[in-house]
């Protein structure tokens, strides 16, 4: 009997724990892509913001200032577009977090991790 109450106690236990969690069903925010939809990098040599959809092997180099627009209007990409910066140093870091907060305050999101 006490073996009995052992493994109904048990199997409780386990079954509570498997409950415990977040929901991989449902989610409160969508799901972000595994990869970006456009690509910002700084050419330091330029002094300008390389633009370029994933799906490109080579950008369009435009005034960093001018992204936001470039990415609305010429590549036609909706608010809520995912977005990935590449790699700078130096001064191109400074222009790329600019580039990244006018993107975020125009709707898209970032990507923020490494993508295949």
């Amino acid at each position: 009997m006490i073996l009995l109450r052992t493994m109904v106690a048990w199997a409780t236990i386990l079954g509570l724990l498997a409950g415990c969690g977040q929901s991989t069903g449902t989610s409160d925010s969508p799901r972000i892509a595994s990869r970006p939809d456009v690509i910002v990098t700084f050419d330091g040599k330029r002094r300008k913001c390389l633009v370029a959809l994933s799906s490109e092997s080579q950008g369009s180099a435009i005034a960093c200032d001018e992204v936001v627009p470039f990415v609305k209007d010429e590549l036609r990409l909706p608010s809520g577009s995912i977005y990935d910066i590449g790699p700078a140093s130096g001064s191109g870091e400074a222009e790329l977090a600019k580039v990244r907060a006018s993107l975020t305050g125009a709707g898209y999101r970032f990507i923020g991790g490494p993508h295949p």
